[in-house]
C-alpha cells in the first residue's frame, strides 16, 4: 500500500485514557478492553468524547507495548482510578492513514520513518492511532 503523508499542526486537545503494559501478543485484547471502560465510564459520567478512540504507543520493546488508550474530549475530565486525565498535544505531526488489518499497520509507521529521514524531519513525541473504522486508522506522529 503506497501511503499519502502529510504534515499538519495538531491542536492540543484533552483526553481520558487507561494505561497499559503488555505482550504484544495481547495488545488487541488489552486496547479493545481499555477502550471500552473508558467508553463506559464516559456514558456513564454523561461525558462526550470529541473523536474516535486512540491508541498512543509510548514504547515497543522485547515484545512488551507501553500504551495508554481513550478518547479525546472537548473539556477537560479528572482522573479516577485507573481512568488517567492526559491530552494529545499540540504539535506538527505527520499522518497518514493506513488502511487493512492491525497488524500490518507496521507498513505505515516504516513509511512514516522513511518520510521523516527523506525530509529531515525528527521524531518529537509519541505517535498516536486514531481508529477511524475497524479497518482504518488515521496515525498522528509528532515531528520537528
Amino acid at each position: 500500500m503506497k501511503y499519502d503523508i502529510q504534515v499538519k499542526d495538531h491542536a492540543a486537545r484533552p483526553a481520558l485514557v487507561i494505561k497499559g503494559k503488555v505482550k504484544i501478543e495481547q495488545a488487541g485484547e488489552a486496547i479493545g478492553g481499555n477502550i471500552g471502560a473508558v467508553g463506559s465510564h464516559l456514558k456513564k459520567s454523561g461525558l462526550q468524547p470529541a473523536g474516535a478512540p486512540f491508541t498512543r504507543t509510548y514504547q515497543f520493546a522485547d515484545g512488551v507495548l507501553e500504551f495508554e488508550s481513550g478518547f479525546p474530549l472537548a473539556e477537560p475530565a479528572k482522573s479516577q482510578g485507573d481512568l488517567v486525565a492526559t491530552e494529545l498535544p499540540k504539535a506538527q505531526v505527520a499522518t497518514t492513514v493506513h488502511v487493512g488489518d492491525q497488524a500490518t499497520s507496521e507498513n505505515a509507521y516504516n513509511a512514516l520513518h522513511a518520510w521523516m529521514k527523506a525530509n529531515g524531519k525528527q521524531p518529537a513525541g509519541a505517535p498516536w492511532e486514531v481508529y477511524l473504522a475497524d479497518d482504518r486508522m488515521e496515525i498522528f506522529f509528532p515531528v520537528r
